[in-house]
């Protein structure tokens, strides 16, 4: 085979395979079209988009961050909340405790113990005159 059979077969064969990259091509742009993204594959397109990209990008993110925040703020005040509920159950066992004890009988009983027992007759007081009259 001389030099130029080979190009003849090449350019046959190239002819080939061109129409179909280019239908191929065409049906893929016509896709992208159809949505809207023309212009994605567009490297200037693309860099003029970046900051927007970014910015929505960081928005995400931020909104990701503090709805985490929400969640771990609200674990936090359920838990809080329940804290409370015990220590006001806990300081109204205390209180009524405390009430009980404070009670005569059980004053008189706590004292006999010691050998103390209450008075039959009231308290008096006592009147001290002075020298001066």
């Amino acid at each position: 085979m001389n030099p130029n059979s080979e190009e003849i077969l090449n350019a046959d064969l190239s002819e080939e395979v061109a129409p179909k990259e280019k239908i191929s091509q065409q049906i893929i742009s016509d896709l992208l079209d159809l949505f809207g993204l023309g212009d994605l594959l567009n490297y200037t397109h693309v860099m003029k988009k970046v900051a927007f990209v970014s910015f929505i990008v960081g928005i995400g993110i931020f909104h990701i961050f503090n709805s985490h925040k929400a969640v771990r703020l609200v674990r936090d005040q359920s838990v809080l909340e329940n804290e409370i509920k015990e220590l006001r159950w806990e300081q109204i066992s205390i209180k009524s405790d405390l009430m009980k004890r404070s009670m005569q009988s059980d004053i008189e009983q706590s004292i006999q113990d010691l050998g103390l027992k209450r008075l039959k007759t009231p308290p008096y007081k006592i009147v001290v005159k002075s020298n001066e009259d």
